[in-house]
């Protein structure tokens, strides 16, 4: 049986720009071609089993031609798959997705094309400049500008374009720039009409340039400013001056890295990337079960020798009830134990589980939970922690000073995954202005990957870049490895976290 090809505009750039029904098309997808100006961050809605073929293209440098980008569409569909093809923006707006529909019409393969935001209207409008605005500009014209410059016939009519249409919008027109600007002259344009080229638009690096007809080509020279960008050329750039909104956020142009698990990265990334900041994706842990179920079991099993409960984590909270259920028990079981909760987000799990939090300490660090917990008459008591495999023994030997008695148990592992290469050359290349970090192990891990990349340097890398970290026991871990850490978040949340990484760059950028 035939498969079938989704023909899917994956927008602009900015991850929340995709469309409902282009998230189905790669969620359900076995197979997925995305290209250079799809954000790699739509891959996280992919299915783990999912084929991955990045067929991406940029001047003189292709991956995939468009032969071969058209074979593999026909292969995977006469495999009886479900493909989406994700392309940058619509793929049907100087996207070759006509031709790649009509290959698959021609070998009777079924498809459907979902249409994307297309970036000759957002990404001007990131910028703050719209295409048409009342009394400026009731007509615009979207145009290739993909030409070479001694071509003898161009495909487009610069003469008419120069005074028939008041917004000229070009794509891929960055290399020829200086050929358009002259025959627009040439043809009677203004040479002192507004023109903006605005690069990598709806992204946390979005940059714009802004010149005038005569002068944009040499300033573009000037500052190196290289594709992709969507070039404006119009009297509505001058309304940039007052509707530039995008850029005006506080994390603007900040890329930052996200070291939470891969299905737990989704709400903080989107926190950051709302103010304006590039998420950069980089999983350093990944929770599995534990590999053996033994310590559980037997904690559960002689649930009723402790006194207390103290979870440390929203994943402790999740694995020991998924247990304590599986064996046939409820949190009735759970009656004559005080519960402690480390963090407010613990506290709600808890809490969603019908567990009422008896301990929650106002300092998340050792030391304040056991100065805390002393408030407790708890000499002689017996105390479970249900933790990750690799938790550090500060509480449960803190605890034990105490006089009591700790089952310290495995309820969950923390496993090391792939270090991204895209990342570690972002780092290279001193792109990176910050890392995050919400547990010891995201630290711990972080660091071993950079040293399996350059075990000579890495302590050098590791000391040039800031972090930001949850609570104080993360960030003394941070410390002890060599990060400078410029952000502490008292209250153990991604959404405190980000206010403070919000208060830092706010301040940092007043000076």
């Amino acid at each position: 049986m035939k498969g079938k090809v989704y023909l899917t505009g994956a927008g602009p750039g900015d991850i929340d720009l995709i469309t409902v029904k282009a998230k189905k098309a790669i969620e359900e997808a076995d197979v997925i071609l995305y290209d250079r100006l799809a954000n790699d961050r739509l891959l996280d809605y992919a299915s783990a089993d999912s084929e991955l073929y990045y067929v991406g293209k940029k001047a003189k440098k292709h991956y995939y031609t468009q032969t071969e980008i058209n074979e593999l569409l026909i292969e995977k569909a006469f495999e009886g798959k479900i493909v989406t093809r994700l392309k940058g923006g619509d793929s049907f707006v100087f996207g070759r997705g006509g031709e790649e529909a009509l290959v698959l019409e021609k070998a009777d393969i079924d498809f459907e094309i979902i249409p994307g935001i297309t970036s000759p209207i957002a990404v001007p409008e990131y910028a703050g400049i719209p295409v048409t605005q009342r009394n400026i500009s009731s007509s615009f014209a979207v145009i290739t500008g993909h030409e070479a410059s001694d071509k003898k016939e161009s495909a487009v009519d610069w003469s008419k374009l120069a005074d028939s249409v008041d917004t000229l919008i070009v794509l891929m027109g960055v290399g020829n720039l200086p050929n358009i600007t002259k025959k627009l002259m040439e043809a009677g344009m203004d040479k002192n009409i507004p023109v903006a080229l605005i690069r990598w638009g709806t992204r946390s690096r979005q940059e714009t340039i802004s010149g005038e007809l005569f002068n944009i080509a040499e300033k573009v020279k000037e500052a190196d400013f290289k594709p992709p960008a969507v070039i404006v050329i119009g009297k509505v750039v001058n309304l940039r001056k007052k509707l530039n909104w995008f850029e005006k956020r506080p994390l603007f142009s900040e890329n930052i890295i996200v070291t939470r698990p891969k299905k737990q990265a989704g709400k903080f990334s989107s926190l950051l990337e709302k103010q304006g900041a590039e998420a950069v994706s980089c999983p350093t842990i990944e929770i599995t079960p534990p590999d053996n179920y033994q310590g559980l079991d037997t904690s559960i099993k002689n649930i009723d020798k402790y006194d207390w409960i103290i979870f440390t984590s929203v994943n402790g909270v999740k694995y020991f009830l998924q247990r304590l259920f599986q064996k046939g028990l409820d949190v009735r079981s759970l009656s004559k134990l005080k519960i402690g909760a480390i963090g407010s987000k613990t506290a709600q799990r808890l809490q969603e589980s019908g567990i009422i939090v008896d301990f929650r300490p106002e300092n998340y660090s050792t030391e304040g939970i056991l100065e805390e917990i002393s408030d407790f008459e708890i000499k002689n008591d017996y105390f479970l922690l249900p933790r990750a495999d690799i938790a550090p023994p500060r509480l449960k030997n803190g605890l034990e000073d105490m006089g009591v008695e700790v089952d310290d148990i495995n309820a969950y592992c923390n496993i090391q995954p792939d270090f991204p290469e895209e990342v570690y050359e972002k780092i290279k290349n001193d792109e990176i202005d910050m890392v995050t970090f919400t547990s010891s192990s995201t630290v711990q891990n972080f660091v071993k990957s950079l040293q399996e990349y350059d075990d000579s340097n890495y302590k050098d890398i590791i000391s040039n870049l800031e972090a930001a970290c949850i609570g104080p026991v993360t960030a003394d871990t941070a410390r002890e490895e060599g990060f400078s850490v410029e952000v502490v978040a008292a209250e153990y949340t991604i959404e405190k976290l980000a206010d403070e990484i919000i208060d830092y760059y706010n301040k940092k950028k007043e000076g």
